[in-house]
């Protein structure tokens, strides 16, 4: 495995642990904020934004490992029997599909982070690009992924 590689792998296994520590806390956020509301008649006036922040990043995250690990829904319209020159130019369209929804993420998330600095979410007084921090980051996996698969093929899914 050459180095950049190793750090890909690396890489990838931070954001899935990520997408992990997110998932569960945002289920404790919402859940302490409806225990807060109908318990204790006061809910937590940030929970629903920093909910929704960990919502947004989590499916980004989720998108990029579904890249990785070629979980994204397929639709087999053709059958199955056609011919191998064809699935490869099928597999090659593809990946360049994917290229491009990374291509467009990172050039538009950075823009889309710039100008949302500006803003204050009012729950918490965060950068409302806080929220969208995460389209340019989640980005570089994917063209990583897509190019990689361009050039080698497609590999089997890591688990």
């Amino acid at each position: 495995m050459n180095p950049i590689t190793k750090v890909f792998e690396l890489f990838h296994r931070v954001i899935v642990s990520l997408a992990k520590v997110l998932l569960v806390a945002m289920a404790l956020v919402i859940s302490a904020n409806v225990f807060m509301r109908y318990v204790l008649n006061s809910g937590l006036r940030w929970s629903e934004e920093i909910a929704l922040v960990m919502v947004v990043w989590f499916t980004f995250i989720s998108m990029a490992m579904g890249v990785k690990n070629h979980l994204h829904i397929h639709m087999n319209l053709l059958p199955s029997n056609i011919p191998p020159w064809v699935d490869k130019l099928l597999l090659k369209m593809e990946n360049l599909l994917m290229l491009g929804c990374g291509i467009v993420f990172l050039v538009y998330g950075s823009i889309l982070t710039k100008f949302t600095m500006q803003s204050i979410l009012p729950g918490t007084g965060l950068p409302a690009g806080i929220m969208y921090i995460v389209m340019p980051i989640t980005s570089i996996p994917i063209l990583y992924d897509s190019i990689r698969e361009l050039i080698k093929g497609r590999e089997e899914p890591h688990a």
